[in-house]
């Protein structure tokens, strides 16, 4: 009476193949974690959800949309000569805070 041996089971192939060979779920846990919501002008502390270190996040400062209808406001008024100042004010602009050690945005504060 010859009995055959059972056939090998999933989890004992996996062990045996080169890790190259196993699909990326196999290889490493896979974690979506939303973005956090930033809101404020100036550098904050949060946890980066990329790295996931503790961080104080970097801020630039970009030109949204209250700059534009500013400067629109001021040639319609005829204060043409006056419409590259919301260019150079700070708080009229929109701030990104990105991770200092991987670089990803993680948020934004936008004026308008």
């Amino acid at each position: 009476m010859n009995v055959a041996p059972p056939p090998p089971y999933a989890s004992e192939n996996t062990r045996s193949l080169p890790t190259s060979a196993l699909p990326m779920s196999m290889t490493q846990p896979v974690s979506i974690v939303a973005p956090i919501t930033i809101v404020g002008q100036y550098p904050m502390q949060c946890t980066c959800f990329q790295c996931r270190r503790q961080i104080v996040t970097r801020t630039e400062k970009k030109n949204g949309l209250l700059v534009w209808i500013s400067i629109g406001a001021l040639f319609i008024f005829g204060f043409w000569v006056c419409c590259c100042i919301p260019l150079c004010i700070d708080a009229c602009k929109d701030t990104e805070h990105y991770c200092p050690s991987c670089n990803p945005m993680l948020g934004i504060s936008k004026k308008l």
